[in-house]
């Protein structure tokens, strides 16, 4: 990378609190805007000259060049006042793009494994770069398939003929005793599912990695943080993740993928045969992320993903 190239990042997910503590600890203070104003006030007087220079942050001066300069005469005149604003601002994905680049140039930041065997010495607390390809955990990708299932269940009915009038008047009698119908059943599952996840702030993805190839790693996104089409644009993309790793777990070893959900607490063998009957479904492609994340793995507790 050039000296003088700034990496030109496109974060994707931000966990904002974290970024702003780090770029302020890292530069020894952080404003995401700043304001100059000028106010100017004319009399009866010999011209005169104002300068001034407002400085900030080595870390935006790169991008910014915060500086004012004012000058201004006067002479034998009606008195007069004048006010000059300016505003400048940082945004969140200007502040990562930057930095990224602070911490990618100065060593003992950011670790970079190499391999697998690099991993099993990383110590929870470590900030690291994993690259890999980003699924949704199996609960989420379980509720989409539903909600695609319904929708496309939607679709075919639509299209069905118009029913003779007697077995109009069968299919009311039926519904006088309702019984469990596959399709109701589905919207069942999909609306405790839906219960459970938000319960929580937390969802997990889970990324298959290239570099380091081989490790898994568990990341844990915050919802708040997540916008509408967070997940639709890391969902089986590759991508860059920085994050504080919270857990390392070693060969033999496994985590659920969703284990804040309370779907965790079942057995992962009773999960996988209930998934495999939803992708039994023959019109639909059921691709669901396992329900276990086996090691060697890492869950990070994301600062940045981005591509």
């Amino acid at each position: 990378m050039d000296d003088s190239s700034i990496p030109l990042i496109h974060p994707i997910y931000l966990d904002v609190p974290m970024l702003v503590s780090f770029a302020a600890a890292t530069q020894g203070g952080l404003s995401l805007g700043s304001e100059i104003t000028e106010e100017k006030i004319e009399t009866k007087a010999t011209d005169a000259r104002i300068d001034g220079k407002l400085g900030v942050s080595n870390l935006f001066s790169k991008l910014f060049e915060a500086s004012v300069a004012a000058e201004a005469g006067s002479s034998t005149s009606d008195e007069g006042k004048q006010l000059r604003r300016e505003s400048k601002s940082h945004t969140e994905a200007s502040i990562a793009i930057l930095l990224y680049d602070h911490l990618k140039r100065n060593e003992g930041f950011i670790i970079a494994p190499s391999s697998v065997d690099d991993c099993r010495r990383i110590e929870a607390g470590a900030l690291v770069e994993v690259t890999g390809t980003l699924a949704k955990n199996a609960i989420d990708w379980v509720i989409d398939f539903i909600d695609a299932v319904s929708i496309l269940g939607g679709l075919d009915s639509s299209q069905q003929q118009p029913e003779p009038q007697g077995q109009r008047h069968q299919r009311k009698q039926r519904r006088n005793t309702p019984s469990p119908t596959p399709d109701s059943q589905l919207r069942r599952m999909r609306e405790l599912m839906d219960q459970d996840r938000q319960r929580t702030p937390i969802s997990n993805a889970v990324l298959r990695c290239s570099q380091p190839d081989g490790l898994n790693a568990v990341v844990t996104l915050r919802t708040a943080n997540l916008r509408d089409l967070t997940l639709s644009e890391l969902n089986k993309n590759t991508v860059r993740v920085i994050g504080k790793v919270t857990r390392t777990i070693g060969d033999g070893e496994s985590m659920s993928a969703f284990e804040n959900y309370g779907f965790a607490l079942l057995k992962p063998d009773v999960l996988r045969d209930m998934f495999t009957q939803l992708s039994n479904i023959e019109e639909m492609v059921a691709d669901f992320t396992d329900v276990e994340v086996t090691g060697p793995a890492i869950q990070l507790l994301p600062l940045m993903v981005f591509v």
